[in-house]
């Protein structure tokens, strides 16, 4: 009897552990790397002047593609199958204008790309052991260099400018043994190198892979209960609208439901509305998401106080 009843136990624990572990599911989070320097959402992008004798590295089509990419939206990665429901990364938080009058900031700059190749009689010393010591001699060294130079300029509504500069600069030396680098092959190593640091140069916010745990939640209503078996599935399907849409009516008919009000806070949590997820997480503190939405509030009022385009959802 002790046996079974034993056994019981056991079953009931792995049952109700693997209903909480159905309740949970990896999403994004995202934190501010940098402050960028494009402010407000409308941006006009008139191009990079070459202030070289040489073109060939299409400097400029490399900055708006990365204008465009980066700064207009970051839908997440699907392969990992880890889902992004927060609005305003979804939708464009920027926005190119056609006309330099109706932007909030000008992007424009100038760029040098400087190529050459010397060829010189070097001097060196042949190392000996016996003496009378190392036994000069002449060998014709080759060196291939490429460089860019960019300076990227920011010009505001109140005519204030800020830069960004980018440097690259890559050399060979023909040496013995060695493989041979044209000046080609620097140049395809300097746009390489380009497309990075132009990454890096407006990319100010990046992804964290965050697990986040609903609490098992009960209800009263019959209607809503039958509902509520369904909540592991919204949520592994990544449908939050629909499952905070289910916390918010469980709690609105019940308020003093804080399991409800917890998980209906991670759904607003889930789709960037921090302001509805602090007014829910109050009811049912937790340290841990205290510190989550702390780290949540940096970049979104970052981003409000920048003034870009931020759509923020709620719940009926």
């Amino acid at each position: 009897m002790k046996k079974i009843i034993k056994t019981l136990i056991i079953l009931l624990v792995l049952l109700s552990v693997s209903d909480v572990y159905a309740q949970q599911g990896q999403f994004y989070q995202f934190i501010l790397l940098k402050e960028t320097k494009v402010l407000g959402s409308n941006i006009f992008y008139a191009g990079l002047t070459n202030n070289g004798d040489e073109k060939q590295i299409d400097v400029n089509q490399y900055v708006k593609d990365q204008v465009n990419f980066f700064l207009k939206t970051y839908s997440g990665n699907a392969e990992k199958k880890i889902q992004n429901h927060i609005s305003w990364t979804t939708n464009p938080l920027f926005q190119m204008v056609n006309d330099a009058n109706e932007a909030d900031v000008v992007i424009a700059g100038y760029y040098t790309i400087k190529t050459g190749s010397l060829v010189e009689e070097k001097l060196f010393y042949e190392r000996q052991t016996n003496v009378g010591g190392a036994i000069p001699f002449y060998e014709i060294r080759q060196t291939n260099s490429a460089s860019i130079q960019i300076v990227i300029s920011y010009t505001y509504k109140d005519k204030t400018v800020d830069y960004d500069t980018i440097t690259i600069s890559n050399q060979y030396e023909r040496k013995p043994n060695t493989t041979y680098k044209s000046i080609d092959d620097l140049l395809k190593k300097a746009e390489s190198d380009l497309k990075m640091q132009l990454y890096k140069c407006f990319t100010f916010y990046k992804p964290n892979h965050i697990w986040y745990k609903f609490l098992p939640v009960k209800t009263k209503d019959k209607a809503l209960k039958e509902e509520l078996k369904n909540a592991s599935v919204l949520l592994e399907n990544g449908e939050i609208e629909k499952l905070g849409n289910l916390y918010k009516r469980i709690y609105q008919l019940e308020t003093d439901n804080k399991e409800a009000a917890f998980n209906l806070g991670l759904c607003y949590e889930l789709v960037g509305n921090y302001d509805k997820a602090e007014q829910y997480f109050a009811i049912m503190p937790d340290f841990h998401v205290n510190v989550r939405m702390k780290e949540n509030r940096i970049l979104f009022d970052y981003l409000k106080s920048i003034g870009v385009n931020m759509v923020i959802k709620d719940f009926e």
